[in-house]
């Protein structure tokens, strides 16, 4: 969720079109928001205040300093509570039909970070550190009957995460790409984290866009992740980590309340264990992965994601929103996505999802509303921040 946020404030810091905008998202096992945003422009500077309720409470700030044209830094703050996170402790592309938890969660972070373009938009580079602290309050069945569990030992999770990536621009504009290839590779470092093992995250891929006939162009992208993980000592057996939760469930009385308790018990150690030894790469699944599942679908040491997508200008088709800066364009998708903890079995199963989307663009940002299907007879919508394609 916190990234939904982020994302959400980074979008309206660049793109807004006024200085009071309302602020609205919602993304399947997350839920939805809505609420204002003030943005001031002065000098080289730009600064963002915002505030969303619904299934979530957020308040944020973002402060944006162009140094140049081709310079840009940030820093920005987030607190964030009521959050309920729809979730599983599934591996790979297992089923998780039964197996899903709603965390409740609280916290804030603090987030800065950097942006240049180097030799005329050929190359950019980009680094970030997040400083956060989410705080479990409590974990619910999916029915959102709360399960009766021992948190003494669920940790509030402290996270530095380090980042930075490089991107080679083949595109005619890179910051308003109509065609070409660009491609891309990011580094981060996750540390800090009580009861989890430090992990390295190697993200890389491309995207290609290609136009046809006079309003249609056609794009694909491929993404691919793998996590190198520094085992923390304390928690990489199954022992260690049961006696580290020390979740007394056998003084439960009820015998329904009890079996849930050891059910959650173990899908929790089976789940530390495996991320704690193997990592966990960028998860597939919601508004920029599998986009029939919901956010964070499906966790595993390695992913790999492919899209395509057929795009009709609307914009140019009908003469409206048709300016140099913006555009209507309405996309038919299909995805197809691989997890699994063995890089030799990544490709041995897959998932899809194909769908159809309405976006807006101002500059290389977007507000996406769309809906899909696929696999597992999944289905979701989201009303949502991206990027172009």
């Amino acid at each position: 969720m916190k990234k939904i946020l982020f994302t959400l404030l980074v979008f309206l810091t660049h793109h807004a079109l006024s200085a009071i905008i309302p602020v609205a998202g919602r993304y399947d096992g997350a839920g939805g928001v809505y609420g204002v945003a003030y943005q001031e422009k002065f000098k080289n500077n730009q600064v963002l205040l915002g505030g969303v309720t619904g299934d979530a409470q957020a308040f944020g700030g973002l402060l944006t300093h162009y140094y140049s044209q081709n310079i840009e830094f940030s820093l920005g703050a987030a607190t964030f509570s009521d959050v309920a996170l729809l979730t599983t402790y599934q591996r790979g592309l297992a089923d998780d039909a039964g197996e899903r938890y709603i965390l409740n969660l609280e916290g804030q972070a603090l987030a800065l970070g950097s942006k240049i373009w180097l030799f005329s938009d050929l190359i950019t580079t980009h680094f970030s550190g997040i400083k956060s602290t989410v705080k479990f309050n409590s974990l619910d069945g999916e029915d959102g009957n709360e399960i009766v569990f021992d948190q003494a030992n669920l940790f509030d999770i402290e996270t530095t995460s380090l980042k930075i990536g490089f991107d080679i621009n083949f595109y005619d504009n890179p910051r308003a790409p109509t065609q070409g290839v660009g491609l891309n590779t990011s580094l981060t470092q996750l540390s800090g984290r009580k009861g989890q093992s430090d992990q390295i995250t190697l993200d890389y891929g491309f995207n290609a866009i290609t136009p046809f006939l006079k309003y249609f162009s056609f794009g694909f992208k491929a993404k691919y992740s793998d996590a190198l993980v520094d085992k923390n000592s304390r928690y990489d057996s199954e022992q260690e980590i049961r006696d580290q939760l020390a979740a007394d469930c056998s003084s439960i009385t009820s015998t329904a309340e009890r079996e849930r308790c050891e059910k959650l018990e173990e899908d929790l150690i089976a789940y530390i264990l495996e991320s704690n030894t193997s990592g966990q790469a960028s998860p597939l699944g919601g508004n920029s992965g599998l986009r029939s599942f919901r956010e964070q679908r499906f966790k595993a040491a390695h992913t790999a994601l492919y899209s395509a997508e057929i795009n009709t200008n609307l914009s140019s088709l009908f003469n409206i929103l048709n300016n140099k800066e913006s555009k209507l364009v309405f996309s038919l998708f299909y995805d197809l996505g691989y997890a699994n903890d063995d890089k030799l079995e990544l490709f041995n199963e897959s998932k899809f999802s194909n769908g159809a989307a309405l976006k807006f663009y101002k500059g290389r940002g977007s507000v996406n509303l769309q809906a899909a299907s696929g696999s597992d007879n999944s289905h979701s919508w989201s009303l949502g921040f991206g990027s172009a394609f």
